[in-house]
């Protein structure tokens, strides 16, 4: 039978006067969990304004140097890239800034350099921009003359698209790719897709490009 009123204060009393004897006992220990969970805090708030002013500092500098590539000094817009790319390449602008220098390799005409760069960005899963880096990497192998590879960055550039404008773009890029790359019937499965979608920014052109495949085709034939 369970114990009501003045029968239950006994227990109760007990009860608390276990409980602070345990914390006596125990204090010592409770004193340091309660400093080590101060510290885990103190840390992560420290760790998470590091972050902060890395990403902010990373921004400042990546507008500094896209402001030297729009005025066209590539030597000092390759010199600021790469300090943010080293100092900040795990930030959003870190990223951006990698994908910014491998063009200004592309503009100098250093293409295995601008490739090495993007394949590292890339290792990386970088969000936001591994679609970009795929695209660029392809114009880089488009412009050395190797368009099988162009063609596969291109496609992939429209795997990892998120928005179907982009998507279908790099899917056009690869078409165009193909057929520089003489594989006509690959080109044309792309474009005929891209054609017969009445919502894609690229039907248009999709449409044009199937019509002069096809009139190569029976000149040649």
């Amino acid at each position: 039978m369970t114990k009501t009123g003045a029968a239950a204060r006994p227990d109760l009393e007990d009860r608390a006067e276990d409980l602070k004897e345990w914390a006596l006992i125990h204090s010592k220990g409770l004193s340091i969990a309660a400093g080590a969970i101060l510290v885990a805090v103190g840390l992560a708030w420290l760790y998470v304004k590091s972050q902060q002013a890395q990403a902010q500092n990373a921004s400042a500098a990546l507008v500094q140097a896209e402001q030297a590539v729009g005025a066209g000094n590539s030597a000092l817009a390759q010199s600021d890239l790469e300090r943010i790319v080293n100092r900040y390449g795990s930030t959003e602008a870190g990223r951006q800034a990698q994908l910014l220098l491998s063009q200004t390799y592309f503009d100098a005409g250093k293409y295995a350099e601008g490739i090495d760069n993007l394949q590292k960005l890339i290792q990386t899963k970088p969000k936001f921009v591994e679609a970009s880096a795929y695209n660029l990497m392809g114009a880089g192998y488009e412009q050395q003359n190797k368009f099988d590879d162009a063609a596969g960055a291109y496609q992939k550039a429209a795997d990892m698209a998120t928005g179907k404008s982009d998507r279908d773009s790099y899917l056009a890029n690869a078409a165009r790719a193909l057929t520089a790359g003489g594989k006509t019937a690959e080109a044309v499965k792309i474009w005929s897709k891209l054609a017969t979608d009445p919502t894609s920014p690229a039907a248009a052109e999709a449409r044009v490009r199937l019509g002069e495949l096809q009139a190569k085709a029976v000149k040649a034939g």
